[in-house]
């Protein structure tokens, strides 16, 4: 998979998901789970160095204390640093996401809203509950931000002010905390005699071997520090803003406000701003997408908002029969007829494909189920004497009777007698009249 993303998708970089580390050391590590110091300094190792520097001298003291040089999985885990710590991907921007998060969070859901017992159909309900709940909680907070004004903990704060107006509710809180920590936990060291460089640490000097060290270019009014905070979650850090406090500066320069973060973004990326920055960027990548995503959104809009009102509606449908044709105009192209009409007057013919028949064989009723293609048993007649409990009467004959009184005219005896013009031989009518004969005894008999 590594590799088939670095041939994909060469821009971007692939990651292991921390949550999944953090699942496989308690069982793999011992020692994990009954020293403190080991489970801190991994930690630290994971997430919390800002640079390679502090992550070796970190990994190398959590070895030492528990005693770890020869185990094969942290190793092979050493090996693929550059793939899990935060240390070695300072310079790619990923909003300080550590985890695949979304196979978890799917896993989450379907937990809450489904038992061993449940049906599809109640998974289905639940999830539709869930996404409306996502969707409601997204519109409140849009609503908030919008409507809303956020009142900073500093109440006289120009740069506390600056992004209230600009921020979201939610990244406002981040950066508020980051503001705090500037104000009352750091303290600049050293400052260069061209104020281009700051070194700044804690008051109490805890991190006195790896300070943080800020870069200023005051005619720019580009910052950079050393723990890039910025660089990966579009956020100015505490030891910027520290510097901007010793400075004096009432706001900070507007190009660390990320469009992401804003608290109307959403605004602004359906407003076209958006595309044409990513248009005077040269950002090719997915500006389809973002093109028609954008359009259709705001048509949406504004079919949602004239619905109702007929004066807003025809304005709509004349406006925009009115932007197909210049559309046209502007690509150089003709309508479908009179591109058709042209063509033909050339003498060119559009050749079509034939019409399609059906093979034969194919039949083009309906497929039979299998309950269908079952065949049902034949009602067979009930025969004389199947039941045993009926009788046979007494004038109906047996099977071993034969019954004469079917027999044509032309064989009785008066028929025979009668006929002037007919007369048979002897031979002939002795046969005859031994077979009546036969015949009236055998009846006396049965009778």
């Amino acid at each position: 998979m590594a590799r088939a993303i670095e041939a994909a998708l060469p821009h971007t970089r692939h990651r292991l998901c921390q949550w999944h580390i953090f699942k496989k050391v308690p069982s793999k590590v011992s020692i994990y789970n009954s020293n403190n110091k080991v489970r801190g300094l991994f930690h630290k190792c994971m997430r919390w160095c800002d640079s390679e520097e502090v992550f070796e001298e970190a990994w190398n003291e959590m070895i030492k204390e528990g005693n770890l040089h020869n185990h094969e999985w942290l190793q092979d885990l050493y090996k693929i640093r550059r793939k899990w710590s935060t240390a070695f991907n300072k310079d790619s921007f990923c909003m300080g996401i550590l985890s695949t998060q979304r196979s978890e969070c799917t896993n989450n859901v379907c937990h809450g809203i489904s038992k061993p017992t449940s049906s599809l159909t109640d998974c289905f309900l639940g999830l539709e509950k869930v996404l409306m709940n996502w969707r409601r909680n997204e519109q409140d907070e849009d609503y908030k931000c919008s409507q809303s004004e956020i009142v900073p903990v500093i109440k006289n704060s120009s740069i506390l002010k600056q992004a209230a107006r600009y921020y979201s509710r939610r990244i406002y809180s981040i950066f508020e905390e980051e503001f705090i920590k500037a104000v009352g936990e750091m303290s600049i060291d050293f400052v260069s005699t061209d104020s281009s460089k700051y070194i700044v640490n804690y008051i109490e000097k805890k991190n006195q071997n790896h300070p943080w060290v800020v870069h200023f270019d005051a005619t720019e009014g580009n910052i950079q520090c050393s723990c890039k905070k910025y660089e990966t979650m579009g956020l100015l850090c505490s030891h910027c803003l520290r510097v901007f406090k010793q400075l004096d500066m009432a706001k900070f320069p507007e190009k660390y406000l990320l469009l992401r973060w804003s608290a109307r973004a959403r605004q602004v990326f359906y407003s076209g701003y958006f595309l044409n920055s990513q248009r005077s960027n040269n950002f090719q990548s997915g500006r389809g997408f973002i093109f028609r995503n954008q359009v259709s959104r705001f048509a949406y809009q504004m079919s949602t908002e004239a619905q109702g009102n007929e004066e807003a509606e025809e304005f709509i449908l004349s406006s925009l029969q009115d932007m197909y044709k210049k559309l046209y105009l502007i690509l150089g192209g003709k309508k479908r007829n009179q591109k058709d009409v042209a063509s033909s007057q050339g003498g060119t013919a559009n050749l079509k494909d034939p019409l399609k028949r059906r093979p034969k064989g194919i039949s083009n009723a309906r497929l039979k189920s299998h309950w269908e293609k079952k065949k049902r048993p034949k009602n067979k007649k009930p025969l004389v004497g199947d039941n045993p409990l009926e009788e046979p009467s007494s004038t109906q004959p047996s099977s071993t009777q034969m019954n004469f009184s079917s027999m044509p005219e032309c064989f009785s005896e008066e028929y025979i007698t009668g006929i002037p013009s007919c007369q048979p031989g002897a031979e002939y009518t002795k046969l005859m009249m031994d077979f009546l004969s036969s015949e009236l005894e055998f009846n006396e008999f049965a009778m």
